[in-house]
Parts: structure tokens; sequence; C-alpha cells
């Protein structure tokens, strides 16, 4: 059966007059666009308002204290241990912000500490310098002495140092054997350690001094002069294969210190200051040697010989030697302790 077409044109005969009368879009004008913008910042406004609206509120935040240094050494006092004492930098410690005076703590100064990381240990040789000497040369010995003047002295003798005082340049040296000449022929070493006493010999001061010069000196130089005077000592070994007189031998001439432990002396006589000072004593045991720069030959010796008279009251009269027991062992208990 054929569809009719009837209600189709109805319907479009009815909208036509509705489109008609709509005409074209209209077109914005300028009152328009002003209207436009108005509305769009109106908007915006809006939003700015409740983003304002979402902030809260609130102090603002306090800032920190700065850090106390009260000594200035640039570490706060919070983290120094001494704020009031400066640390002193000497890459010991530096962190704690303490001075540290005796870093090693061996009571010697770092100030005149020749090792100060490394402490002293005071064995009578150059304590003062505040470096560990190595270990003793000998081992030590007991000494009684008696000398010249009347002073006695007992003590522990550490270690035993050779001196010459006729070269400039030499350097001290530590020793451990002596030498001994059997009646003016042979002579050999032997250890300190073999000695049991010494004992001077008498001499005739005029017989036994020795003065001269040392020869042409450098231009502008004045004249250096020296004395000597012969002190003979009997040596007493414990073992020798020799018999007859034993005599002390130094063709350097050199004196020597035996140090001693401070602790250990005992001393009585004129001759103590000095020992004591020290903890050493000074001994010249083949000849006494005395040095002097002067031009005049006469005032030169003249001098020289008083200093060895007087120098020769301090040496050596008698001695004894013996071996230092060695320390006592620790026991179970202290050890543990």
């Amino acid at each position: 059966m054929r569809k009719s077409a009837v209600p189709i044109i109805v319907a479009l005969f009815l909208l036509t007059p509705a489109l008609a009368f709509a005409g074209p879009p209209p077109v914005p004008g300028p009152g328009d666009a002003d209207l436009t913008q108005q509305a769009t910042k109106k908007k915006k406004k809006k939003k700015k308002k409740k983003k304002d609206k979402t902030k809260k509120p609130g102090k603002q935040p306090t800032p920190a204290p700065e850090p106390v240094d009260t000594d200035g050494d640039g570490i706060d006092d919070e983290n120094d241990k001494c704020p009031a004492d400066k640390e002193d930098k000497d890459l010991f410690e530096d962190k704690d912000g303490c001075p540290d005076p005796d870093n090693d703590g061996d009571g010697v100064p770092d100030a005149t500490d020749d090792c100060p990381d490394e402490p002293e240990n005071k064995d009578g040789v150059d304590d003062e310098d505040g470096c560990p000497e190595p270990p003793p040369k000998i081992a030590p010995i007991d000494m009684e002495l008696e000398l010249l003047d009347g002073t006695a002295v007992k003590g522990r003798v550490l270690r035993i140092i050779a001196v010459d005082e006729d070269e400039a340049e030499s350097k001290d040296e530590e020793v451990d054997q002596l030498n001994v000449i059997l009646e003016d022929d042979s002579e050999w070493p032997t250890d300190w350690s073999n000695v049991r006493g010494m004992k001077s010999e008498k001499v005739k001061f005029t017989e036994a001094v020795d003065c001269y010069s040392e020869g042409v000196q450098d231009l502008g130089e004045m004249t250096v002069w020296e004395c000597t005077l012969k002190h003979p000592t009997i040596v007493s070994l414990a073992e020798t294969d020799s018999r007859g007189k034993h005599l002390f031998v130094d063709r350097k001439l050199r004196r020597l210190d035996f140090k001693l432990d401070p602790e250990s002396i005992d001393c009585k006589g004129a001759g103590c200051e000095g020992i004591v000072e020290k903890s050493a004593v000074s001994l010249y045991l083949y000849k006494l040697i005395a040095i002097e720069k002067n031009d005049d030959e006469h005032a030169a010796v003249t001098s020289l010989q008083t200093r060895l008279r007087e120098m020769q009251k301090s040496q050596l009269k008698t001695a004894k030697f013996t071996p230092a027991p060695p320390p006592p062992k620790e026991d179970e208990a202290s050890k543990t302790e």
C-alpha cells in the first residue's frame, strides 16, 4: 500500500512561519562587548576571593636563635666542653673545645715539648725535651761513690753518656763499654756491667797538667787554649784474664755523665746541689780538660789551671758498682686489679 505525503507537507507548512520570523542570529555591538568583559572580571574576582578564603590565618614562624660561642673558638657553647676556655687548634682533640697545653701528658708543656704527641719516658736523659729516648744500653747499676771534696753519692745508674768537649760538632754518645789498659801495655774494651770498683791515683798537679794552643786560627779568630790534667783511675773488674793494675783509658778525653734514677739519689756533701738538679754525676776518669779563647797566653793558662783545680775537687776518689737487682715480678693478684 502506498504511503501518503500529506502529513510531511502539513508539518513543513506549520514550521515555515516560525523560521521566517526568527531571522538571522543577532550580531553583538560595542556595548555588548563591555558587558561581557565586566561579567568575566566579576567571575575572576569571585574566584580570587574564594582562594583567599581558603588560606588559614596564622603567626609567622619564629627564627631560630643565633648559636652562642662565648670563647670565640669556633665551637658553639652547646657542643663546647670548655665554653670559657678557647680551644688551641693543635690537631689534638680540637673538636671538644678545650685547650690542650700538654697533649701527651708527660708534664712537659707543648710550647717547649719537642715531641708534643709522644710522652717523655723520664729516664734521666734529656727529660726536659719531652721526647722519649730509646731503651738504655746498660742494665741498671747501683753505684756508691765518694768525690775528692768529700761528697758521698748513692744512686742507680740508668745510662752512661760520653761527652766530647774538645769537638764542637760532636754528638753525645751513650756507651755500654769502657776501655782498660794494663800496665801501659795491652788495651781492650769491657762492659760496664763487668766493673766492680774504681779508685783514683794521687797526682802532683804541676806534673799532671799540660797546656797548649790549638794552632793557627782563622783570620780574626782568637787563639784557642786547652789545658788537660791527668786523673788516672784504677778499675776493678769482676772478670779478667790479666793480672796487674787495670787503668781506665779514653783517647778522646771524654767526660762521662752517669745518669741516675732521680728517686734513687742519696747525696751528702757540698756537691749535692748540682748532682740532684741534673740527676747525674759527671766524671773525668782519664784526663780533665778545659778550653778557653784568649790571645794572651799567660792569662789563658792561668785561668785554665785555676778551673782545673776546681774541677778536680768534684772528681772520683773511690766508687763501688753492683748490678741492680731485677724489679720484683708482679703477682697474679696485682695483674688482675
